[in-house]
């Protein structure tokens, strides 16, 4: 097993005051773990621990956090962690040691194997046009069986992926990964760091292609569900009753306020007021990549000019002022964000530029 401990929170409410993680990674022996990386998932901020197992993260936005604890040759452990302002929180971190046969990387890789690499990397890096642009570094981590129509993925270390459309590299730490006709599933932790520019031209491509990403996004929705801004940027938003013995997607159809679709709360968190499915859209063409998966043949004989996308929701989804799910598995997403995968994820802490005066200013009438 392996445990990641709350040792002592210590909350000194000031607002604004940004919040700290501190603490120690150790091992079942109570031995610190030098060079321990301690991140915080989707994020990137983080640190490695020093010659007696010490951490610090500091200057950290109140939000919903998970603390993620990696080390070769020790089992991945992560928490969930919620900080309000001005909190200081000091955390004691267990790693438990990896099996052997964990630690063992298959030296077979066969056709069959690079067919299932070929489906894994489609699947969790997607088929948008950034997925063009990103690479898995080290594929020889990865080990997959099939059972039953089931592709499962282990990896014996975490992922390393480049990202050149949107300027990142990403460690992924893979806890769960499940591909079967028309459905995948998979669970993991990232960090990302930005990658340095090569050209001024690159640094501004990076710049124009994130806050594309971004537009649409589900961090994006979210913060402007919580903001009040929802209607002015063009979401619309239809809550489906579902018929008992209908499937997804079936039901009675309501149109919906996005005033009555949050619930606000203090601190700056909110929360969805919907059960069930929530069908979104955003007035953007969807990517031509999307237009010729089968998901949309499926569904609809033409293309649409704005994007389609469904939330589902297991009960009231709470979220943090960055748009960041308390729970990650209390909302899940199909249609078009269900399309978008970790070639188009950013971290949580990006904002987009803030609108010029001028782009803010309608053109004056008349020639």
């Amino acid at each position: 097993m392996h445990r990641l401990v709350l040792l002592l929170t210590l909350a000194a409410s000031a607002a604004a005051q940004p919040a700290r993680l501190s603490g120690t990674v150790h091992d079942a022996e109570g031995e610190p773990l030098p060079g321990a990386n301690v991140y915080l998932s989707g994020t990137t901020r983080g640190d490695a621990t020093d010659a007696a197992g010490r951490f610090e993260i500091a200057d950290l936005e109140p939000g919903a956090y998970r603390v993620v604890a990696s080390m070769v040759g020790f089992v991945t452990a992560a928490a969930p962690v919620s900080l309000a302002a001005g909190d200081d929180v000091r955390l004691a971190l267990q790693l438990e040691p990896r099996a052997l046969a964990e630690a063992t990387v298959e030296a077979e890789r066969d056709a069959r194997w690079e067919r299932r690499l070929e489906r894994f990397t489609r699947e969790i890096l997607g088929t948008s046009a950034r997925a063009d642009s990103a690479r898995l570094l080290n594929p020889w981590v990865l080990d997959f069986r099939s059972r039953w129509g089931t592709l499962t993925a282990t990896a014996s270390a975490p992922l390393l992926i480049e990202n050149r459309a949107l300027g990142y590299r990403l460690r992924y730490d893979l806890h769960a990964f499940s591909a079967s006709d028309g459905r995948v599933s998979y669970d993991g932790d990232e960090q990302f760091t930005p990658l340095a520019p090569d050209s001024p031209e690159t640094a501004a491509r990076w710049a124009a292609e994130r806050e594309a990403a971004y537009r649409g996004s589900l961090p994006h929705l979210l913060r402007s569900l919580l903001r009040g801004t929802a209607t002015a940027e063009g979401y619309t938003f239809v809550h489906v009753f579902e018929d008992r013995w209908g499937g997804r997607g079936s039901g009675t159809r309501f149109p919906v306020r996005a005033d009555g679709l949050i619930r606000t709360a203090s601190a700056g968190w909110g929360s969805l007021r919907v059960r069930g499915q929530l069908e979104v859209t955003f007035p953007e063409a969807e990517d031509p990549a999307y237009l010729r998966h089968p998901w949309f043949r499926e569904t609809r004989s033409r293309p649409a000019s704005v994007q389609r996308s469904a939330l589902h929701l297991t009960g009231f989804a709470r979220f943090d002022p960055r748009g960041v799910p308390e729970d990650p598995f209390a909302i899940s997403t199909s249609g078009y964000l269900g399309f978008e995968r970790l070639a188009d994820a950013l971290p949580a802490e990006y904002e987009p530029p803030a609108p010029s005066p001028a782009d803010s200013q309608a053109p004056p009438a008349g020639g």
